[in-house]
């Protein structure tokens, strides 16, 4: 295994491969972590199942899809910004103007610093790391956040999230990841998927979770011309997986998460219009948790949380 540094426009891009593979997974730290492309290999074969762009211009036409972003503090949306915690009103600046929410925290397309490069026969590991003076209008919570990526061939990528409390006080949270996955040559109506959700919540005007229904995904279900845009309540356990089932090429593609009480026990599952790839997104609150305290975590002054959730290939 091996990391390496390339130029992607202003930015500088972490490779980190798997020679004998072709197996590769693409960050970009300073445009907040994310994930630009990963290329997995099943029985020879190699399969990108993350690809956002192959140009700086193609990822900025994508930023309000927020494609493989780190959602944090909050993940999902806040209504109008506003939230109460410990007794103190706050207002979050809005970014989604045309329905009037705070969106997916501030730390999306955040500069993170690289602080730790690790390669040996079978993994490569770099750690990212962003940290928060708590200066952002509407959240006084400082924090360090660490991003742990672990490449290798035998399990694909594991993400390990380390956040400490650096501030006096205790902060509210929700953490997410945003990954857009694709099976190359198809699209959502050649795939078929399950996972384990309980409930699905409909959504109001503002795209806010409200009416809780009950649901049962486990069995395969498939996915031509079916529309999935929705949060879900997953059964918690020790790791959650959503599987995407490509029957033609005899392969699925697994999203896992640590999901235990007090751990990424939703997941958001959307299919966009253009039907070329699907999200499916671990979660540790509800959409407007800062209101709702539907998976709201609070993190004491001091106190450090860690999860982990990834994705790799049968």
């Amino acid at each position: 295994m091996k990391i390496t540094k390339e130029p992607f426009g202003q930015f500088t891009e972490y490779v980190l491969t798997n020679p004998e593979t072709g197996e590769a997974l693409y960050l970009l730290p300073e445009f907040g972590g994310i994930i630009r492309k990963i290329t997995l290999q099943k029985q020879g074969h190699l399969h990108h199942v993350i690809e956002i762009g192959n140009s700086p211009e193609q990822i900025f036409n994508k930023m309000n899809a927020y494609p493989s972003t780190h959602l944090f503090p909050w993940g999902n949306r806040t209504r109008d910004g506003k939230y109460s915690f410990q007794g103190v009103d706050y207002q979050l600046s809005i970014n989604e103007v045309g329905l009037h929410n705070a969106l997916h925290g501030f730390v999306y397309y955040a500069n993170f610093e690289v602080i730790k490069e690790e390669v040996n026969e079978s993994e490569a590991i770099l750690t990212l790391r962003y940290t928060y003076k708590g200066t952002t209008f509407g959240y006084p919570f400082p924090f360090v956040l660490d991003i742990t990526h672990i490449f290798s061939s035998d399990e694909g990528l594991e993400l390990n999230y380390a956040i400490k409390n650096t501030g006096n006080t205790a902060m509210p949270m929700v953490l997410g990841w945003h990954p857009y996955f694709k099976i190359e040559g198809e699209t959502a109506d050649d795939w078929q998927i399950n996972f384990p959700a309980t409930h699905q919540y409909k959504a109001d005007s503002q795209m806010i979770s409200g009416e809780k229904v009950p649901v049962d995904f486990e069995g395969v279900m498939d996915i031509k011309g079916r529309n999935l845009d929705a949060v879900f309540a997953v059964k918690p356990s020790s790791k959650i997986e959503a599987k995407l089932h490509s029957p033609k090429k005899k392969m699925t593609l697994n999203v896992w998460q640590e999901g235990m009480k007090g751990g990424f026990t939703f997941m958001v599952v959307y299919i966009p219009p253009a039907r070329d790839c699907i999200a499916i997104e671990p979660m540790t609150g509800n959409t407007d948790a800062f209101n709702s305290g539907e998976g709201l975590l609070v993190l004491e002054a001091g106190k450090s949380f860690e999860i982990g959730c990834g994705v790799y290939i049968s």
